[in-house]
């Protein structure tokens, strides 16, 4: 009997090991959710540098309207026609002076893609975003460096 209680002294109990892992494992879980609650709240605070954040961009630029357009469109009857109003949106008082004065170019720019253009290409929206796409390309670079913003069309009339 003797040699019994020895050998149960010297045998380590069991739950001594499992109650090991399950201190281990909460301690991993609250470091992990320690670690990740500092991480959101230092994300969710902007960095403060002492210097004012930079002024937004105005919303619209300088906008010069040009005279409407009344174009026939690329149609074989000749039944079709266009009438278009075109804004101009630039960044500054100085760009607006270089469209005025280029006025007579940008118009040529714009009889010559509309009168290429049939009823079919003008009706969807995809062709209208197309003829903005085109114009301001075109623009862009009959006005090279000055750069327009935006075209706007506000009157779009097909018959």
């Amino acid at each position: 009997m003797a040699e019994e209680k020895e050998q149960a002294a010297e045998a380590p109990p069991k739950k001594s090991k499992t109650m090991l892992f399950i201190i281990l494992g909460v301690l991993v879980l609250l470091l992990g959710g320690g670690g990740f609650f500092a991480y959101t709240m230092m994300a969710a605070k902007p960095a403060e540098t002492g210097a004012p954040p930079p002024e937004p961009e105005p919303v619209v630029g300088q906008v010069y309207a040009m005279s409407p357009f009344t174009v026939n469109l690329a149609d074989p009857k000749g039944r079709r026609y266009l009438k278009l109003r075109i804004h101009i949106e630039v960044a500054d008082e100085k760009a607006l002076e270089i469209v005025q004065k280029a006025d007579p170019v940008l118009r040529d720019q714009v009889i010559m893609l509309l009168t290429s253009l049939s009823f079919e290409e003008v009706m969807t929206p995809e062709g209208k975003i197309r003829i903005r796409e085109e114009l301001l390309d075109r623009f862009n670079r009959a006005l090279k460096p000055t750069r327009i913003k935006n075209i706007y069309f506000t009157e779009f009339i097909v018959q």
